[in-house]
This record gives structure tokens, C-alpha cells and sequence, in this order.
């Protein structure tokens, strides 16, 4: 329940990234919401059971920050390359696989064969919905939809790493090590802000709705999916989390008024059924 909702707030989040189509700045400032909204939250965590954090907790909350930067800016890059329905699945479905993959070689996990059942058909239901080879034989141009789209995916995967190595093995509270991380962003993100800060307000101005939505909804969602990943293994969470995508071919054809093919409702179906299946094993 704790990744499912999770990722509702995800699809919300990013269909709002689409439209804002931001950049440096636009990054800069949800990260500033995203601070505010969670550091009090930290602060009476800290105070209320003191945390001696050591270099290894240090280094994942550095490295974790990194990765996040990157991940946002290569996500709006795609965004304003590429159409939502391609780079939003390719997106989400190559994440897991890649968590999957180092999951196994990181923390010795190994899902059983129910669990790689589930993570097939979540997988197979992900690329089903995208339509992602059907638009790639028929499309060529939109080729840089899908490269963005999986460069975002490595980075999900990196940070999933990292943030799981976090909270599992090193023991970090959810919220105090995810708000440190938003601080650590916004420091290391300074520099480039300064150097565009003539366009910061014009910024504000035109994606003021937008800044305020992901900054709230984006570390809501992933505080979520950070708990869930202290009470079940990585492996199993990672795919889940793309429930999100099912979730957002709700949302294209109600807000967006996309129409829903035969193949995204039959992906659909699989990523139900596979969310089933990783609930048994």
C-alpha cells in the first residue's frame, strides 16, 4: 500500500515536470520546496533521537544527491525531447530492471521463481502500455525519446542502489536521510543558480504551480516508497513502484485525452497481475 500510493503521487508529479518543461532553476526551486516541507519534519526526528551519522552514511547521502541531480535534469530533458507516453515508460520499466539486476550483485538477492514471475509480467505490462516497440518501428524519430528515457532509467536504478544500501544496511531514518539528501542538492545545485539568477524570478513566475506541486508530491512519494524498502526486499518494491505507470495511462486518457489501445489495456492487465504475484512470493 505504502509503494502504491507512492505511486499515484509519482504519476502526478511528473505529468506536472511535463508541463512545466524547466530546467537548472526550475530544479533548483521544488528542491527548495522540497527542503521546507520536509526539514522540520527531520529536525524534531533529530532532536527527539539524536543520530550520529558516520562517513558510510555521509557518502550514500552525498552520493544519492549526485544521482538525483541527474536524474532530474536528464527526466526534463527528455521531456522536452521526447513525448511523455515514451520517455515516461521506457523511464520507469528500464529503472527496475536495472535495480533488479543490481539488487542481486549488491545485496546477494534472489527472487524466487514467483518473484520473477511478478517482475516479468510488471515489466512486460510497462513496455505493453508505452507502446515502446511498436513506436520505435513506426516512428524512428522519436529514438531520442527512448535513449533519455533510459538514461533516466540507470539513474533510478542508481539511486534505488544507494538509497536502499541507506536505510536497510546502514540503519539512516527514512526521513532524516531523505532530507539531508534535498539539502545537499540545493548546495551542490548553488553555483548554477547563481549564474542564472536573473531568470530565477521569471522562473517562479511561470512555473509557480508547478514548483509547489513536485516539490511537495516528489519527496511525498519517494518518503513512501523509502519505508516500504525497511519492510520487504528491494527486488520486490522496485517493480512495484511501477505500478505508477498504470497510473499514469489513467491519467492520459482522462486529463490528457489520450486514447487507450488494446495493447496498454492488455499491460494493464499483466501489471496487476504481477503486482499479485510479487504480493505471494
Amino acid at each position: 500500500m505504502l509503494v502504491i500510493a507512492g505511486a499515484v503521487l509519482h504519476a502526478v508529479w511528473n505529468l506536472s515536470a511535463k508541463r512545466a518543461a524547466g530546467g537548472v532553476v526550475f530544479v533548483w526551486a521544488f528542491n527548495m520546496v522540497s527542503v521546507l516541507v520536509t526539514a522540520p519534519v527531520a529536525a524534531w526526528l533529530w532532536l527527539d533521537l539524536p543520530q550520529v551519522l558516520g562517513a558510510h552514511a555521509w557518502l550514500a547521502i552525498s552520493t544519492s544527491a549526485v544521482v538525483h541531480i541527474v536524474y532530474n535534469l536528464v527526466l526534463l530533458r527528455g521531456y522536452r525531447v521526447g513525448e511523455f507516453s515514451v520517455v515516461y515508460p521506457v523511464a520507469r520499466g528500464s529503472g527496475p530492471m536495472f535495480a533488479v539486476l543490481g539488487a542481486m550483485l549488491w545485496f546477494g538477492e534472489n527472487p524466487s521463481l514467483v518473484g520473477w514471475l511478478g517482475i516479468g509480467a510488471v515489466l512486460a505490462g510497462l513496455f505493453l502500455i508505452g507502446g515502446v516497440v511498436r513506436t520505435v518501428v513506426a516512428s524512428p524519430g522519436l529514438l531520442p525519446g527512448i535513449h533519455w528515457g533510459l538514461m533516466t532509467g540507470v539513474c533510478i536504478a542508481g539511486y534505488t542502489l544507494i538509497d536502499a544500501w541507506a536505510v536497510k544496511a546502514i540503519g539512516v531514518p527514512v526521513i532524516l536521510y531523505y532530507s539531508l539528501g534535498l539539502m545537499v542538492r540545493t548546495v551542490f545545485l548553488a553555483p548554477q543558480m547563481l549564474a542564472r539568477r536573473t531568470i530565477f524570478r521569471a522562473e517562479v513566475r511561470r512555473n509557480l504551480r508547478h514548483i509547489l506541486m513536485i516539490g511537495v508530491l516528489s519527496p511525498a512519494a519517494y518518503l513512501l516508497v523509502l519505508q516500504a524498502m525497511t519492510m520487504a526486499p528491494l527486488s520486490y518494491v522496485a517493480p512495484v513502484r511501477e505500478v505508477s505507470m498504470l497510473i499514469g495511462v489513467l491519467i492520459g486518457a482522462r486529463v490528457l485525452r489520450e486514447a487507450v489501445s488494446a495493447s496498454r489495456l492488455a499491460g494493464a492487465g499483466l501489471m496487476v497481475a504481477g503486482v499479485v504475484l510479487l504480493g505471494l512470493a
